[in-house]
């Protein structure tokens, strides 16, 4: 996967996170992190590769915890999650 499918991807699921509303305290606290770490790596030219390892470690707990309520959010988060792996992340 080159770096603009990836940002696609981490688009993608910035939108889809976006739009889960109903959550309790500690999922919003996750979602915030997550959609933070995605800004991050979309808006920046050169990332450093703990930006990434923050991701991944959010992508599976957000799998977790929205598996049963958010599963296209899931999904998404289940291919980026692969993706990263691929890459070695």
């Amino acid at each position: 996967m080159d770096k603009q499918q990836l940002r696609d991807r981490l688009e993608e699921l910035h939108k889809e996170l976006q739009q889960i509303n109903s959550v309790d305290k500690e999922e919003r606290e996750i979602l915030k992190t997550m959609i933070g770490d995605i800004n991050k790596l979309i808006d920046a030219e050169d990332t450093d590769q703990s930006h990434y390892d923050r991701l991944g470690e959010g992508l599976r707990e957000g799998i977790e915890r929205f598996e049963a309520s958010h599963p296209r959010a899931t999904m998404l988060m289940g291919q980026l999650a692969d993706a990263l792996a691929k890459i070695g992340i």
